[in-house]
């Protein structure tokens, strides 16, 4: 038996943050892709399957609360994972209560205790976040997301497609027994490690030096890493959000079956969403943060634009639609690695679950804006005038994000500078790590 406090190993570290990132992604998948097809099977109206959607308004508000929760971790990577362990503990007892309602006749009940269970899941997410930011070394940084966004995807596939054919082989009853089976295996690392008192590497400046404040979204938005990291989201990720909000719906006007379409954004999405995941947190090992983000940009609009060929060409061929579908599901991946990684850098580890909450409900709005955008501006004018619009944006974003990220990275930079200078009294030190930034970034 490990003595008390031991560090955990950082292959530990990424298996509990696989386990509880999947955890989050089962519940997004029942409430997001499961239910509705679940629902609709049974006969139930659109408009009230519609109000699933309201499920996932924690996901964008979850900044609100996001600095309670840091100081309830008092920011330290070994409370977190206390809280973390509770959360899944409450969130596998809100699963096994759900197998007592059945689905036609408690349809309130049950969104009602899903709307407990994503408040739930979405605070244990501000601590997850806020244990890795903590306890992951830089380096680790990119196989951390990789265990982030592989383990989200493995989990939306488990708790959506193949819940749906579990509960239409097996039942309503017994689909949600086999789903509380799959929260309790993927919370299995955190409470093992917990309960044997291995506790995740507290980082190397104490917490209590980083920041006087408590904290706070007021001290958040003081600093210009988080003011610049925000604006650097939006112009990475608004062709992508508009072109995700049609994507799926553009297979189907050109001759995608129902079922061609469930395989491509089940089966392929999940083999695509890791394998991009597992070759971004390879490849930022090896190559800078600003290359990996530079390159992911240049992939989406080299693929806006391959879009708007096919669209201008009337290239409508199944397999060509499929493969370039299934490289963008790939790539949106990846990046999505690259920026979340570069998130975890702006993030201050005296309030990270704070900060990072900030940037991630930045994301979600841009999901928000320009996925309404989409719908309207695609209804009317279609997908050729919506191809190039993505594409002027992922070329607005190749353009912009690149400097702003440099912003972002120098007021980070800055921070650190500050905290160091604070300790050692040498102001000279800051100045030179901030131009050395600069000068880096710029080039």
């Amino acid at each position: 038996m490990k003595k008390i406090g031991t560090p955990m190993a950082a292959g530990s570290l990424l298996t509990v943050l696989g386990g509880l990132y999947a955890t989050q992604g089962l519940l997004s998948g029942l409430v997001h892709e499961g239910l509705p097809v679940l629902l609709r099977a049974r006969g139930i109206g659109l408009d009230k399957i519609g109000l699933l959607s309201l499920l996932f308004l924690p996901s964008a508000l979850k900044f609100l609360w996001a600095s309670r929760i840091d100081r309830l971790t008092a920011g330290q990577p070994e409370q977190s994972l206390c809280w973390a362990g509770n959360f899944q503990l409450f969130l596998l007892i809100g699963v096994l209560i759900l197998t007592l309602l059945p689905l036609e006749s408690a349809l309130s009940a049950i969104m009602l205790l899903l709307l407990v269970l994503m408040v739930a899941s979405v605070t244990q997410d501000i601590v997850t976040d806020g244990m890795a930011v903590q306890a992951l070394p830089v380096s680790q940084r990119g196989l951390g997301n990789s265990m982030q966004i592989g383990g989200s995807y493995l989990g939306y596939i488990l708790g959506g497609g193949l819940l749906v054919t579990a509960v239409g082989y097996l039942g309503w009853e017994t689909g949600i027994r086999a789903l509380a089976v799959l929260v309790a295996l993927c919370g299995l690392p955190a409470l093992w490690l917990r309960r044997r008192r291995v506790m995740p590497v507290v980082p190397v400046v104490p917490v209590t030096t980083m920041t006087a404040t408590t904290p706070s979204l007021k001290a958040a938005w003081r600093r210009p890493s988080i003011r610049w990291g925000m604006a650097t989201i939006i112009s990475c990720q608004a062709s992508l959000r508009w072109f995700s909000a049609i994507m799926l719906t553009y297979l189907v006007d050109r001759g995608f079956a129902v079922v061609e379409i469930g395989i491509l954004s089940g089966a392929g999405v999940a083999v695509a969403g890791v394998v991009g995941a597992l070759l971004g947190g390879v490849l930022l090992k090896r190559y800078q943060r600003l290359s990996m983000l530079k390159a992911s940009l240049i992939a989406y609009l080299v693929l806006q634009l391959t879009y708007l060929l096919i669209e201008t060409l009337g290239w409508h061929a199944k397999p060509l639609l499929a493969a370039v579908f299934l490289l963008f599901c790939t790539t949106m991946s990846l990046g999505f690695v690259v920026l979340y990684t570069i998130m975890m850098d702006w993030a201050s580890p005296a309030q990270a679950g704070t900060d990072y909450s900030l940037l991630q409900c930045t994301d979600a709005f841009c999901a928000l804006v320009f996925g309404l955008s989409a719908g309207v501006v695609t209804s009317r004018l279609g997908y050729g005038v919506t191809f190039m619009i993505t594409s002027g944006l992922a070329f607005t974003g190749l353009l912009l994000a690149p400097r702003m990220y440099a912003r972002a990275a120098a007021g980070a930079t800055a921070e650190t500078a500050s905290v160091s200078n604070t300790i050692t009294g040498d102001g000279q030190a800051e100045e030179n790590t901030v131009n050395n930034m600069l000068a880096e970034a710029g080039s």
